[in-house]
């Protein structure tokens, strides 16, 4: 049995904190070496991702910029850039309900099995989605 086209996503993966994540390649506008730059619109991803207090190492730094619909760019420091790969929308499954508020919070939406270990799939436009929003409520006084 064929799987219909659009079955599949392409998948950025990689990892923050020893935690592995994917990201859809389509809202992946680019990728370059962090080099120390700071820059308000620069985030790292265990602070977008709900990390919370905990130290987070990172070995290879890179900084991936997101696809918006707006002027300025996303951008985020992931760490460990790992593999560029297709996964069958079948093989993705959701947050169990009482953990995906949470998670959609987050900007994680599911969950994909890989050689054994769990991979959290993030929607990074969601999260900037939500950030500019609430940093637009914030401004107006809302």
């Amino acid at each position: 049995m064929s799987e219909q086209p659009g079955a599949y996503l392409n998948l950025f993966l990689f990892s923050v904190g020893g935690v592995n994540f994917a990201v859809d390649a389509e809202q992946a506008e680019g990728m370059v070496p962090y080099a120390g730059e700071e820059d308000p619109d620069l985030f790292w991803a265990h602070e977008e991702l709900g990390f919370g207090t905990t130290p987070v190492s990172y070995r290879t730094p890179t900084i991936i910029t997101i696809r918006t619909a707006g002027a300025q760019p996303y951008r985020v420091i992931i760490d460990a850039m790992e593999d560029i790969a297709e996964f069958s929308r079948n093989d993705i499954r959701l947050f169990p309900g009482l953990l995906e508020p949470a998670a959609l919070r987050n900007g994680m939406w599911g969950i994909l099995l890989r050689e054994g270990s769990l991979v959290l799939l993030v929607d990074f436009q969601r999260l900037i989605q939500k950030k500019r929003s609430h940093f637009s409520d914030t401004r107006q006084g809302r």
